[in-house]
């Protein structure tokens, strides 16, 4: 008993004398600055200006966005002088962004592009929420295209797929091709996976970057992915159109021609290398086993 009473008192000791300094740790750290907090205490602003960038800066951290990516974006802006009340019109469209649970990191990047090559702040927010508009109708295509049997194998697919169809998007592809795409893909039966419309969507962007009408190169690359053509091949459609124009011919005769040329070719599947090796070890005999000679 005299052994857990001396116990007892130790530990009420202990917390009386402890919990001050437990106190007083967590006040430091409290009180320490944070990056935020840092990059407006050093930047050449108005009180005011401190006080609006702070307290929207605060709010976006608060919706998810990390405060590095906060703190960068204000830094980068004071130095071009951007106005405070204009910082933080982009910083609502990154927060809308991160809100609506779309990838931020595309429209963090437009907006420093935007910043880096000293675009008016009210061009940068139309362009960054134009593209958050994308964002969110490629999530919703890829949403759909998951309900219709797309498969997701990898992690950081969905993410990647969806800034793909965006990117697809923002230069020219209309949505009802993507969608067609899209069926294209879960029409193909193992192969109808996430990684196969990413590049799908990604090719029949490039195409269509290179001159192509939007219906002639989701036609094109649909008819590979229907086709069974390995990735490799399918972002090889590109070199393909390529010299079908510099042989004097346009764009979309030459997209006919592609697609004539694989219908008929023979699809060299994405693991063609690795199915042949083990198609090889499975016909190599096998080493007879040594028979030791008796005397040896």
């Amino acid at each position: 008993m005299a052994t857990l009473r001396c116990v007892g008192i130790a530990a009420l000791v202990l917390m009386a004398f402890g919990v001050p300094f437990v106190s007083q740790a967590i006040a430091q750290e409290a009180a320490r600055p944070g990056e935020l907090s840092r990059t407006l205490e050093a930047a050449n602003l108005s009180p005011e200006g401190k006080a609006l960038l702070r307290a929207k800066g605060i709010e976006v951290v608060r919706a998810g966005v990390a405060e590095s990516e906060v703190a960068g974006l204000i830094q980068r802006g004071v130095a071009r002088g951007i106005q405070p009340a204009e910082l933080v019109s982009l910083l609502d469209v990154v927060a809308r962004a991160k809100r609506q649970d779309l990838p931020v990191g595309p429209v963090l990047d437009k907006v420093k592009e935007g910043l880096a090559k000293r675009v008016p702040a009210v061009r940068i927010a139309g362009v960054a929420s134009r593209l958050s508009g994308e964002l969110a109708m490629s999530r919703d295509l890829v949403r759909r295209a998951e309900r219709d049997g797309i498969r997701v194998e990898a992690a950081g697919e969905r993410q990647r797929a969806t800034e793909t169809v965006a990117d697809a998007l923002g230069k020219g592809v209309p949505p009802e091709e993507m969608e067609n795409l899209s069926r294209q893909v879960a029409r193909s039966g193992a192969r109808a996976t996430m990684s196969r419309l990413e590049v799908g969507a990604q090719v029949t962007a490039d195409l269509v970057s290179m001159g192509l009408s939007p219906r002639e190169a989701s036609e094109t690359v649909g008819a590979a992915l229907v086709r069974g053509l390995s990735r490799r091949d399918i972002e090889g459609l590109r070199e393909r159109l390529g010299q079908a124009m510099k042989r004097g011919g346009s764009a979309d005769a030459g997209a006919k021609q592609l697609r004539e040329e694989i219908r008929s070719e023979r699809p060299e599947k994405a693991d063609k290398l690795e199915k042949m090796d083990k198609l090889e070890k499975m016909e190599k005999p096998e080493k007879p086993p040594k028979v030791e000679r008796p005397g040896r």
